[in-house]
C-alpha cells in the first residue's frame, strides 16, 4: 500500500499548513474503517533495546489521513485526473472545515499536475479546482476524488453483475 513517508510529518522541516476541506469529505474519512493512524513507535527491524522506541504521539486521526490521501492524489494516473476534472466543471464544494497539519509545500506538485491537465485537455485551464492557490487545489482535488469512488462504490451496487 502507497502511503506518505515520516518525513511529510517532521514539524522541524515542514510548515504548517491549514487546509479548507468540506465538511462531509472530512466526515468520511472519519468514518472509514481501520486504523486512523501509525501502529508502532518502534523503529523498524530488531531492537535489542527500548532505545529504539520513538518519543511523541504517533500521528494519528484527520490530519495524518490528509497526508496519506494526498500522496495517493499524487500518484493517480493522469488519465484519471482528467477524467474526474472533466466530469466536474461545475463543482462547488459545500461548507468547510478548517484542518492544520504539518506537510511539505506542494505548490510544485500541484503546478505539474495543472501542466499536464492543460496538455491533456486545453479546456481544464479555467477548471474551478485551479483557481486558487496550491492548498486549495489539492483539497479540491481530494474531494473529486472522493466524490468519484462514492459514485462508482454506487455503481457498482447497483449494477451486480
Amino acid at each position: 500500500m502507497v502511503s506518505h513517508g515520516k518525513a511529510w510529518e517532521d514539524s522541524k522541516v515542514n510548515h504548517l499548513h491549514t487546509l479548507r476541506i468540506s465538511v462531509e469529505y472530512a466526515a468520511a474519512l472519519k468514518s472509514r474503517p481501520g486504523p486512523k493512524g501509525r501502529r508502532s513507535s518502534r523503529v523498524l527491524g530488531a531492537t535489542p533495546d527500548e532505545s529504539f522506541v520513538q518519543s511523541g504521539q504517533r500521528p494519528n486521526g484527520l490530519p495524518h489521513q490528509l497526508r496519506g490521501e494526498m500522496n495517493k492524489l499524487f500518484q493517480c494516473e493522469p488519465v484519471f485526473l482528467e477524467k474526474i476534472l472533466r466530469n466536474s466543471v461545475d463543482y462547488k464544494p459545500p461548507k468547510k472545515k478548517r484542518v492544520n497539519l504539518h506537510m511539505p509545500d506542494l505548490s510544485i506538485a500541484v503546478d505539474d499536475v495543472y501542466r499536464e491537465m492543460i496538455r491533456r485537455n486545453n479546456d481544464l485551464r479555467f477548471h474551478p479546482a485551479f483557481k486558487r492557490r496550491w492548498a486549495p487545489a489539492v483539497c479540491r482535488l481530494l474531494e473529486l476524488k472522493w466524490l468519484h469512488e462514492k459514485e462508482m462504490k454506487k455503481q457498482s451496487r447497483q449494477d451486480p453483475q
